[in-house]
């Protein structure tokens, strides 16, 4: 083992564990995968001999004790996230979390300055943030000429939701389970929303459609089509549109980036070839190579690398915390008919 590598170890061995995270470690000459947890024997013994862990366990404080890992990634349900979690941040070790980090807002937020009072940090695995094209698309709407952001546009659907977690109704459940992806992109790409106004369409059985537009500190504007009445097949159609001066980038499906900059706008340049894209790989490759494009290895990677360097997360607890309270305003807004200021996700003095 080289010694630059990261010694990490995984608290669940569950579907998207299997799917997602495992499939691209030996992709990561970052990390040494030093040991997997799981309280059902024949799920982390799978894991063990399939992606290569050097040991198993079935009790999180025994691993801690005899690996002392420098990382703990955990992926289950959010209730798990925050108990492990505290359980683990309480040792000072860094922590990756899948989204939701937690339950609900105050549990995310406990969590996230938890890890600041005990001296260390947290991730939560927005993965987006390190797909290809969304960080193509971040990068152009960073350069000066594409101004300050103006508008962020997002459509999240889906086919109908299920009740999971202990959560209910199913709309509140789908908007902390899966769309805090579309809240945590209308977050990276436009800043902290100060206002928000919601409407549902409820059709009941998992079936509905949220309307809601969103007002940021710095001014921008946004509007979230988050809705499961899209597709019964349960294909996720995911766009996002960002405008900002005279200028606009779009992706769709992760897959596609398109750009029209600025200078295509130009009255001597009607004939210019304004649309500049190009393709990453289908959401079908996603348990492949697709963990690269997808985001999966990105996210993991930057985990070992901010262990190693001292870097600050890009997508921190605090993010995570920041999403749930962007689902809480959403389902409180629903339910008083009026516009809504999340509760503040910044760390206290």
């Amino acid at each position: 083992m080289a010694e630059d590598k990261v010694r990490i170890a995984f608290v669940g061995c569950g579907g998207h564990a299997n799917h997602s995270l495992y499939p691209v470690i030996h992709r990561i000459n970052e990390i040494d995968l030093v040991a997997v947890v799981d309280k059902v024997e024949e799920k982390r013994l799978r894991v063990q001999r399939l992606f290569g862990a050097l040991r198993s366990y079935a009790d999180v404080d025994e691993m801690l004790d005899k690996e002392k890992p420098e990382g703990v990634c955990i992926v289950g349900p959010p209730q798990m996230h925050y108990e492990v979690g505290m359980q683990v941040l309480e040792r000072g070790i860094p922590i990756f979390v899948e989204k939701p980090s937690s339950i609900d807002f105050d549990h995310a937020y406990t969590l996230a300055e938890t890890a600041r009072k005990k001296g260390t940090f947290g991730m939560t695995a927005f993965m987006k943030r390190f797909a290809t094209a969304y960080e193509e698309a971040k990068a152009i709407t960073m350069r000066p000429e594409f101004g300050p952001v103006s508008m962020v546009s997002i459509r999240y659907t889906h086919g109908a939701y299920p009740l999971i977690w202990g959560l209910e109704p199913e709309p509140l459940c789908c908007l902390i389970g899966n769309q805090c992806h579309a809240f945590d992109l209308a977050r990276y790409f436009g800043g902290d929303v100060s206002e928000l106004y919601a409407k549902l369409c409820d059709h009941g059985q998992g079936r509905f459609a949220f309307a809601v537009t969103l007002g940021f500190e710095n001014g921008a504007v946004g509007l979230l089509n988050s809705n499961a009445t899209d597709d019964p097949a349960w294909n996720i159609r995911e766009t996002l549109n960002v405008s900002g001066l005279l200028c606009s980038v779009d992706v769709e499906d992760m897959i596609f980036l398109s750009y029209r900059p600025r200078d295509s706008w130009s009255p001597s340049l009607r004939n210019h070839a304004w649309r500049q894209g190009h393709f990453a790989l289908p959401h079908a490759v996603a348990y492949g190579q697709g963990g690269l494009y997808l985001g999966y290895e990105g996210e993991l990677r930057h985990f070992a690398k901010c262990i190693r360097t001292g870097e600050t997360p890009k997508s921190s607890l605090y993010d995570g915390a920041a999403s749930l309270a962007i689902a809480e305003a959403i389902w409180e807004s629903v339910k008083t008919g009026k516009p809504i200021r999340p509760k503040s996700s910044a760390p206290k003095n």
